[in-house]
């Protein structure tokens, strides 16, 4: 039942059920609808990214961040980014044959190997192989590096031979689609392309009655195509071969290797091997060398201030020995003369120990006999208040005696 004090108040509606108006709710429980469609806004650019794409873009590449500047200060350099750079280097596997690219390659990493083996060895062994030193080694090294360096095979053979040695498929592909290329805009060719099976490749020019028609016969052997392809089947499963048998199903290869590069999984390892090869690229060595040379000369700081500090600690204990000598030489002459009357004063020094002790028994003795009259003394007091005391009861017992007898006597 109402209240009937709100009863005939203006705003109250009778008639109609009570709503309550409260707050919204808490943001974890409102309901959101996602909108599915484009957005209807010219200024929005809605971006379609395939993560998997991406990481297929970005798989194995290195990112060097260790010069990057971003900061607006003046200075006379200019400002540095991120290095994405990276250098890879493609080797033949075992039995096949190197191509001119891959064996520049490898003689130029052969030749920085050589000269980091040079340079540790360099001032702890004195001959190389005990017919040339290691500087004249170390020298002529340099000189072949020089010379690799200088070699520059794209400047000298030129980027497109360098491609058609190390990819030669792809350079044939390259040049069959210019030379159409050209053709087409001459404006010569009309074409006429047809694919037939047969075992050798061979492009023709059509009928000898047109001459202005190129025709392009492409001959396409399947079995060589298959052949190849079981190829490198074959080598990608003697790799793999090879790659099972120096790891295998050893568990100690294993930890070891998850062990050294913190991973378990060959796939991990190979990535951190692969960094750390990137760490070996031309553009880091200058880096790495010198931190280490920093590195060598705080070392060398550090043994010296070391030494120094040990030779002032030796020269401090050697100067106090040497007062400490200078301070006794005064007394050194008369030594002898204090040994020989040490020694002639050898006797009475025994006779003084002899009468020491005697004097301490004596001493003991009287002490002995101090005691013993001390003794006596107490005793000789108690008896003689003893026999005083006796005297006085004789001395009662005797005037009480008398008095009796008088008594006795009167009666």
């Amino acid at each position: 039942m109402a209240d009937p004090k709100y009863a005939g108040l203006p705003g109250i509606v009778y008639d109609q059920p009570d709503v309550f108006e409260t707050c919204d709710l808490p943001e974890s429980e409102q309901e959101y609808t996602v909108n599915d469609g484009d957005d209807t806004s010219n200024a929005v650019e809605t971006l379609h990214i395939s993560a998997d794409e991406a990481h297929s873009h970005f798989k194995g590449k290195v990112l060097d961040g260790s010069n990057v500047d971003f900061s607006d200060r003046i200075s006379l350099c200019h400002r540095r980014g991120f290095d994405a750079r990276r250098v890879e280097w493609e080797v033949a596997g075992e039995g096949e044959e190197e191509t001119v690219t891959q064996k520049y390659q490898r003689l130029k990493y052969e030749v920085n190997h050589l000269i980091e083996e040079l340079q540790a060895i360099k001032g702890s062994v004195p001959c190389g192989d005990g017919l040339v030193s290691s500087v004249e080694l170390g020298k002529h090294v340099e000189v072949l590096h020089h010379t690799l360096v200088d070699l520059k095979l794209e400047d000298t053979l030129g980027a497109d031979i360098v491609a058609s040695i190390s990819q030669p498929q792809l350079t044939l592909q390259k040049k069959l689609i210019n030379l159409l290329e050209s053709f087409k805009q001459t404006g010569l060719v009309s074409e006429k392309s047809t694919s037939k099976e047969k075992q050798d490749g061979k492009t023709s020019s059509s009928d000898g009655g047109n001459t202005s028609v190129i025709t392009y016969e492409l001959y396409y052997a399947p079995e060589h195509a298959r052949l190849n392809q079981l190829a490198n089947a074959a080598m990608l499963e003697k790799r793999i071969d090879q790659l099972e048998s120096l790891i295998g199903n050893n568990p100690d290869k294993l930890s070891s290797l998850s062990a050294w590069t913190n991973h378990k999984s060959v796939v991990g390892a190979v990535q951190v091997l692969s960094a750390r090869l990137a760490l070996l690229e031309p553009a880091h060595l200058d880096h790495v060398e010198g931190r280490l040379h920093a590195v060598h000369t705080r070392m060398n700081s550090i043994s010296e201030k070391k030494s120094a500090i040990e030779d002032a600690d030796k020269q401090s204990k050697v100067s106090e020995l040497y007062e400490l000598v200078k301070k006794t030489e005064a007394l050194c002459s008369a030594l002898p003369e204090v040994v020989n009357r040490l020694v002639s004063l050898e006797a009475l020094h025994e006779q003084a120990m002899q009468f020491s002790g005697s004097l301490k028994q004596l001493d003991v003795a009287q002490t002995r006999v101090s005691a013993a009259l001390h003794s006596n003394a107490d005793l000789l007091a108690s008896v003689q208040e003893k026999f005083s005391q006796n005297l006085d009861v004789i001395h009662n017992n005797v005037a009480n005696l008398d008095a009796r007898v008088q008594v006795l006597q009167k009666k």
